[in-house]
């Protein structure tokens, strides 16, 4: 591989491993937002369940009428309250997104990481891997512009524990000798 290609293909892996990040912040802030909705959900429940009239008066008819009605008038406001919350945040619909983007994000990765491949195995010349590598960088400001879900520190964090300390997006040679079949491996 001459220089000048070499300093093509040091830009490809960097644009490569944003790709990698991003990808991995948008599932991480997905996993997120599904965490904390089934969490919602847990408290919406609970929440309902102890102001349903039939259920407070069988359950808590042993308790003094002057104690009862403050603590169902608090219950209904907490129950209002995280209902408004929850619609308000919409957990779902943002997972969805930060998922949707992922899964773009990951065509974007993989055909960064044939480009790379390619390029190592000799079979383009420079002219082509200039064209590529500005098809991929136009698509890639295209998908950026406007439509990336917001992520979190959080997200941020957790895609960082996922990518550096578990290797998440790494295969070992070990893993490829024990998943793909011996009549793929090359000798």
């Amino acid at each position: 591989m001459d220089d000048a290609t070499k300093i093509l293909y040091r830009v490809l892996q960097e644009r490569f491993v944003k790709v990698i990040w991003t990808h991995k912040i948008q599932l991480s802030q997905a996993a997120i937002h599904r965490k904390k909705s089934k969490c919602h959900n847990t408290i919406l429940a609970i929440l309902s369940v102890s102001v349903s009239a039939s259920a407070v008066t069988n359950v808590l008819k042993w308790l003094p009428e002057d104690i009862m009605v403050p603590m169902l008038a608090i219950l209904s406001l907490a129950l209002t309250f995280f209902t408004v919350l929850y619609k308000a945040e919409n957990l779902g619909k943002a997972a969805a997104e930060n998922e949707h983007f992922a899964a773009i994000m990951h065509d974007l990765r993989n055909r960064y990481e044939g480009l790379l491949s390619d390029i190592k195995a000799g079979m383009l010349t420079k002219e082509q891997i200039i064209a590529k590598r500005e098809g991929l960088e136009h698509e890639e400001n295209l998908i950026y512009s406007g439509i990336a879900p917001s992520t979190s520190n959080e997200a941020v964090k957790a895609a960082e524990i996922a990518l550096k300390t578990n290797q998440d997006s790494t295969t070992t040679d070990e893993e490829i000798s024990l998943l793909v079949s011996n009549n793929l491996h090359i000798d």
